[in-house]
């Protein structure tokens, strides 16, 4: 006999795809002394011990990446993706291309722009449903870098990251896990509320220097069941969140207890309560018109030249 597909064993077996799918994707710690020394000695080809103290201390400064830093390019990242309007997963697979690049590329604060830039023009080319010219890009660095530069550094990127381009994001798995709570037996207007507010909190996961040695997968889950805390028992009652739980390891593809999950919800909610207002604000501000310098003035204005 055919056994028939049923929408949560349809779900499961998606879910299961997308997190051995992950694993190609995930990113290193590339802000810990340890690894971009390595990266320095790796690309310089000079072994460890011939690398005294001081050059060991250069080497973490030298670039000029850091956690704040990061958090201005991701906030650029999300504003001119607002400005184009489009979707902002597409700025979180930017932010993926970055991240892997720079976990396998030694490079200082200005090329770390350009590949900032670089990677949001490939993402919005791959999933924007626009095709935007290069030297509109060009535009948006007034001046900083050229068409050659962009053509060069899109090379570099493609081949640094095995053309590897489309990774699972954590609003791929908050979208799967929602078919669960629906099988839950949880009003729709809620499940609304759920995927919203998870949406948001996957979006700030992404300007968080934190979670990117996180998988998607855990900062997914994560961000549903921080959401789910957020609400009443009489909004959501405790069977339901039971069930979905249940649902859930039942798959036994990821379990909603294991430690990555709850460091993640935790971190979630947190940050969610402390930056969430301003987080929020921001979705309506200007747009920088430099990548170069992260001002936040308007964008000048670009069109897009639609397929």
């Amino acid at each position: 006999m055919t056994s028939v597909a049923t929408p949560i064993t349809d779900t499961v077996r998606q879910i299961d795809i997308v997190c051995r799918q992950e694993g190609t994707y995930l990113c290193h710690d590339y802000m810990s002394p340890e690894h971009r020394l390595a990266l320095d000695l790796s690309q310089a080809n000079v072994s460890s011990s011939t690398i005294d103290s001081n050059t060991f201390a250069h080497s973490i400064k030298s670039s000029g990446i850091d956690e704040e830093w990061r958090q201005q390019i991701c906030e650029w990242t999300f504003q001119v993706i607002d400005h184009f309007d489009l979707h902002r997963e597409i700025a979180v697979i930017s932010l993926n291309y970055l991240d892997r690049y720079l976990s396998k590329r030694s490079v200082n604060r200005k090329t770390s722009q350009l590949v900032a830039m670089t990677s949001l023009f490939l993402a919005i080319k791959l999933y924007g449903g626009i095709k935007l010219r290069m030297s509109s890009f060009i535009e948006l660095s007034r001046g900083c870098f050229k068409i050659a530069h962009i053509a060069a550094m899109e090379s570099s990127i493609l081949w640094t990251l095995s053309w590897h381009l489309h990774p699972p994001t954590p609003l791929t798995f908050v979208r799967h896990f929602i078919r669960l709570l629906e099988e839950s037996e949880c009003a729709p207007a809620v499940v609304n509320v759920i995927m919203e507010e998870a949406q948001f909190l996957t979006e700030l996961s992404a300007c968080n220097y934190y979670f990117t040695t996180h998988k998607p997968s855990s900062i997914g889950l994560g961000s549903i069941l921080a959401a789910i805390e957020r609400l009443d028992e009489i909004t959501l009652p405790m069977r339901t969140r039971f069930t979905f739980l249940n649902l859930v390891r039942s798959t036994k593809v990821l379990d909603p207890f294991a430690d990555e999950v709850e460091d993640c919800c935790s971190y979630l909610s947190a940050t969610y309560a402390q930056y969430a207002s301003e987080a929020l604000t921001q979705r309506g501000s200007h747009s920088p018109d430099c990548v170069a310098d992260i001002s936040f003035s308007e964008l000048p204005q670009v069109t897009p030249q639609v397929k």
